[in-house]
């Protein structure tokens, strides 16, 4: 069972809601600060608290619920104000300024990501993206995926992107689909070559690392996001990625026994058909 997550202090959050309501009636009941949902194929809960600061909820749930991942239903802000669905897992390297812990990750959800992806419609004007591992909650152990509308108030509230991205929630809940899993190191924030393989091919990604997080990364850590990830291989972004950092992910890679594939190899080689 999939237990989707929406904050009372997020607008997006309440769009999506609004939407999956329209859609599905639910069971409703008060248990200590959380509201539960009981929608039959899925699970949903509403906090009081923003999203990037739910460490341990999944633990705290886990007393009166039954459920395996996490779906955070939220908002996405940048400067730019572009009109933006995104997806992405989290987690901090050195620094935590927005939730979490630093040196820490939460449990990845790659299958749930793609699912979620494969099926998502934009609405006109908008883009979409998956994003670098970052921010908090860093402390969830079950697997868990934030899917956020971006970037303004005005695309927050939006009630066409909040019922593509909860139509998306719908279809990815109840998939079972299963998929070719790999971390990546390398690339922008938004992450352009990681969101084309998983539109393209038959691979998936758990945590991704992007080229600003080079200073800090370690073979440590990115043996532990492999692990938490589940993954199957490495897959580096060629053209971000320079010697010293290939050093640490080639030894990772050997300590782990896992092959490192640049981007275009995984395009080539692991086409999704249609």
């Amino acid at each position: 069972m999939k237990l989707v997550v929406f904050s009372k202090k997020d607008p997006a959050s309440q769009n999506i809601k609004n939407f999956i309501f329209t859609e599905f009636s639910a069971e409703e009941k008060k248990v200590e600060d959380f509201t539960i949902y009981d929608f039959g194929e899925f699970l949903g809960v509403e906090i009081e608290e923003r999203l990037i600061y739910a460490d341990f909820l999944d633990e705290k749930l886990s007393k009166f619920l039954s459920f395996e991942e996490m779906i955070f239903a939220s908002r996405h802000s940048s400067k730019d104000g572009r009109k933006i669905l995104t997806a992405h897992f989290t987690g901090n390297l050195e620094r935590a300024d927005y939730g979490g812990k630093a040196y820490s990750l939460a449990k990845p959800s790659p299958d749930t990501l793609k699912n979620y992806v494969l099926n998502l419609e934009l609405p006109e004007g908008f883009e979409f993206s998956l994003e670098a591992t970052h921010h908090g909650p860093s402390e969830i152990k079950k697997k868990s995926l934030f899917v956020e509308i971006g970037s303004t108030e005005e695309e927050w509230k939006n009630e066409e992107a909040g019922e593509a991205v909860g139509r998306a929630i719908i279809e990815a809940v109840k998939s079972e689909s299963k998929w070719k899993k790999a971390i990546s190191v390398g690339g922008t924030h938004y992450a352009p070559r990681q969101t084309e393989i998983v539109l393209e091919t038959t691979v998936t990604f758990g945590h991704i690392f992007a080229k600003y997080t080079f200073e800090s990364l370690t073979p440590e850590f990115l043996v532990k996001a492999f692990e938490l990830s589940e993954a199957e291989f490495i897959v580096i972004d060629e053209k971000s990625v320079n010697a010293k950092v290939k050093e640490k992910i080639f030894s990772a890679a050997q300590r782990i026994e896992a092959e490192v594939l640049k981007s275009k190899e995984v395009k080539r080689n692991f086409r999704l058909s249609k």
